[in-house]
């Protein structure tokens, strides 16, 4: 079906995080009170109304760090898609260094670099997108 590893592994991934972010709504949305729905419901709200301008915004201050968090996590997962022969970023580094020992070091060191920058700006994020809704 998948002929191109690329396809197979933005499917598998795709799945794999869409199970996982719906379980972080789910919790997130249940996590308010439901009294708050029925607060809103007898004020004259719609259910929709009260979904989006009451309880979406309450549940939105839980989900954020546990999405941003899922979201680094599928960052490091990406090294996964090394089984299904797609070569990433650490794999490539892996296959320079077996070339040539003398780039071994500097070139999983500048793969670390990379990492490292990458989540630790998504990390800024988070914390500024908690600070933000919290």
């Amino acid at each position: 079906m998948f002929q191109n590893p690329v396809y197979a592994a933005i499917v598998a991934l795709t799945v794999f995080e869409a199970a996982m972010i719906s379980e972080i709504v789910r919790s997130g949305l249940q996590s308010i009170d439901r009294g708050q729905m029925e607060a809103a419901r007898s004020s004259g709200l719609t259910y929709t109304q009260a979904l989006w301008y009451i309880i979406l915004p309450q549940a939105l201050r839980r989900m954020v760090p546990p999405m941003v968090s899922q979201f680094i996590s599928l960052l490091k997962d990406t090294s996964l898609a090394t089984v299904i022969v797609l070569a990433e970023m650490m794999h490539n580094a892996q296959i320079i260094a077996g070339k040539n020992a003398n780039w071994a070091v500097p070139i999983l060191a500048m793969a670390a670099i990379v990492y490292f920058v990458v989540n630790f700006v998504l990390s800024i994020v988070a914390r500024r997108l908690e600070a933000r809704y919290v």
